[in-house]
């Protein structure tokens, strides 16, 4: 097996050629949980500040309340605060708390561990398989009231621990003792993944009085009146961690003499909101809401929300008022509208937005978010914001585009207009116009590497989609090439095992695939599939995604039995962590239909092809390149007769999207008249 062009994955076989669809990796780079030894379940009651305000009913309500209550919203929205303040008034009781940290699996098991210890499990029993089971047991039978805190459980797939969080047999459960109470603290408030035993309370936008009230805690009196603090206290959304940040930032301009501000500071809350209309302060200096964004984005993409991001990107453009939702018809947003729907829900569950269906149903983006993306578009001329995300045409917008993606760089260009334009290359690949992506990013390469060194990360990001992109044409050794020289400095600026470096491998993998080194890639990633399985965890998607490789390549050896295996287990785990329908588990279970097809299974091959068909219509539309390919596949199963149709149809729609020169259009045409040679004259 090698990869064709278009970043997808080509079979040589009994059958003819098999164009799959490719994995994009996202890189997030992940702490180390700390040791088992060194894992604390003592509430971080050092983190409570000034007074909870605005939450005090569902305190009360959380008090008098046993079983298990899963506490959701926008990160910042003061869910750890709320769950410290139910903590410290059960610890003045008397009552026993246990604080678990639950935001990895390391954290979370060894928390737990700890708690059951605590409650008299011996170490065999620990050691038996379980814990969890055992656990919940001494919990139940516990008299009189306790507390037991699972904070920051943003990633639910963990929470399955030996079971299924939605059937009640995972690590969370509800208790069945007269007197306990569970909290969890998470951003994903998805009653489908909680199942019906929690109870779900969503901590949404303090009221303007409350929100006053987190001003005037953190400021000082001079900063203004009740009435200003409240406009303030809306303008930013209601959002606690932005008020706060806010306050504070009041208090510190407020401590200096005033011939030590810089003029035209703001020092009140007037002066605040009037600033940042001009963009003259931002609520976000240490960039925290920032990464909060990312967080929820990334748990989007864990999903299935593939549109998230540019939905997201499409409300920042409208003015700050409720957007109706006639105006995301189909024929005027590339986004099929059950996907939209389920998208807004999704946005709404996590606070980025706020969807309201009673009378006109409209959709309002958080003030803070909009700012957030505003803030992207101003960095970059228009050309480049469409290249970021807007909605387009495959065939003719994206093309069009690609000449105007490089308009203002040049040198003395900031990073992060470089980095914009990186992201623009990365999104030109993904929607599978890998011709453009390769040229673009050439160009980009070059010029961040002139503009800030070889080895600034932006210019290190752009020589990985530069490689990445000469992978998707199937210039195998161009992109060993600039991917070899990538591993070296990355290995010796980074480390072998940092998570970067990890990447590049994983791309340079690939490279040794498509030069027909199938035991060199085999040996690449059997060995970065150990060292993800370490730096990160088993069903981590990144450690998933190299395991799907390592089984591609056992493929192009012919050991098609021992990939099926290996393929096996990865649809499992992401079946299990990422649902049936994530776009990496519809890519595994193609890639799976493939293998079955070279083992002559052609019957179960074509249903498998056919589900996967489906759903990418669903989510992707019929004419994305991920769609069409997938259509390609399953005509390969068909007999000649019935696949001519298809690949017809697939030449048109590829021709119409991608254009008639491009390689995988090319390649298409190429399989066509073949096929047609086959048939009885």
């Amino acid at each position: 097996m090698t990869t064709g062009a278009g970043g997808n994955v080509v079979s040589g076989g009994t059958q003819g050629t098999v164009v799959q669809a490719g994995h994009i990796e996202n890189l997030v780079v992940h702490q180390a949980p700390p040791p088992a030894d060194e894992v604390t379940v003592a509430p971080p009651f050092g983190r409570r500040g000034t007074p909870l305000r605005g939450r005090g009913d569902l305190l009360d309500l959380l008090l008098g309340a046993t079983g298990t209550h899963v506490l959701y919203g926008l990160g910042g929205a003061g869910k750890t605060s709320l769950a410290l303040e139910a903590a410290d008034r059960l610890t003045r009781d008397g009552a026993p708390v246990w604080w678990v940290a639950a935001q990895d699996a390391g954290r979370l098991a060894g928390g737990l561990r700890v708690v059951a210890r605590r409650l008299g499990l011996r170490e065999d029993e620990l050691a038996a398989g379980q814990t969890a089971d055992l656990l919940w047991e001494r919990l139940a039978a516990l008299p009189g009231r306790w507390l037991l805190v699972l904070d920051n459980a943003d990633d639910l797939a963990l929470l399955d621990g030996p079971g299924s969080l939605a059937a009640g047999t995972g690590w969370v459960r509800a208790p069945a003792g007269a007197g306990g109470l569970v909290l969890v603290t998470t951003r994903d408030g998805d009653p489908a993944a909680w199942g019906t035993g929690p109870v779900l309370h969503r901590l949404g936008a303090l009221p303007g009085p409350d929100g006053a009230r987190v001003l005037a805690d953190r400021a000082t009196p001079e900063a203004g009146s009740a009435s200003d603090a409240e406009r303030l206290a809306v303008r930013l959304g209601g959002l606690p961690l932005a008020l706060d940040s806010a306050g504070r930032y009041l208090a510190s301009v407020a401590e200096r003499p005033a011939f030590l501000r810089t003029p035209g500071e703001p020092a009140t809350y007037a002066a605040y909101l009037d600033a940042l209309g001009t963009g003259d302060v931002t609520v976000d200096g240490d960039g925290t809401l920032a990464r909060i964004w990312a967080m929820s984005l990334h748990l989007l993409r864990d999903r299935g929300h593939v549109h998230a991001e540019t939905l997201l990107r499409l409300l920042a453009g409208f003015a700050d008022a409720p957007v109706p939702l006639r105006v995301f018809a189909p024929e005027r947003v590339d986004i099929p509208p059950g996907e939209l729907w389920t998208c807004l829900q999704a946005l709404d569950r996590l606070g980025l937005a706020s969807l309201r269906t009673d009378g006109e149903p409209v959709v309002t983006l958080h003030p803070l978010v909009r700012d957030a993306y505003r803030g992207e578009r101003e960095r970059l001329s228009a050309a480049s914001a469409l290249t970021l995300g807007v909605p387009e045409d495959h065939g003719r917008m994206w093309p069009a585009l690609v000449p105007h993606l490089l308009d203002g760089l040049g040198p003395g260009t900031p990073p992060e207009v470089w980095e914009a334009a990186v992201l623009a290359v990365r999104s030109l690949a993904t929607r599978g116009l890998v011709l453009e992506a390769a040229e673009a990013g050439r160009a980009v390469r070059d010029g961040a590497v002139a503009d800030l060194t070889e080895r600034h990360p932006v210019a290190r990001q752009a020589r990985l989609e530069e490689g990445r992109a000469l992978l998707g044409l199937s210039r195998g050794r161009d992109a060993f090439a600039v991917l070899d020289a990538l591993v070296e400095d990355c290995t010796d600026a980074l480390g072998d095992r940092d998570p970067y470096t990890l990447t590049v491998r994983h791309e340079r993998a690939v490279a040794r695939r498509l030069t027909g080194d199938f035991e060199g890639a085999l040996a690449e990633n059997t060995e970065v599939l150990m060292a993800r399985i370490f730096v990160l965890r088993p069903n981590h998607e990144l450690t998933l995604v190299t395991h799907h490789n390592l089984a591609m390549d056992l493929a192009g050896l012919g050991r098609i039995e021992q990939a099926l295996a290996e393929m096996a287990v990865v649809l499992a785990a992401e079946t299990r962590t990422r649902g049936p329908w994530h776009q990496d588990t519809l890519v595994t279970r193609e890639s799976r239909a493939c293998l079955l097809r070279e083992l002559g299974e052609l019957d179960e091959a074509g249903a498998e092809l056919r589900t996967v068909f489906e759903a990418w219509q669903r989510l992707l539309g019929p004419e994305h390149p991920f769609t069409l390919a997938t259509r390609f596949n399953l005509a390969t199963v068909l007999p000649p007769d019935r696949a001519l149709p298809e690949l017809t149809a697939v030449l048109e729609a590829r021709t119409r999207v991608l254009g008639a020169d491009h390689p995988v259009t090319l390649a298409t045409r190429e399989v066509l008249e073949h096929t047609a040679r086959t048939l009885p004259e």
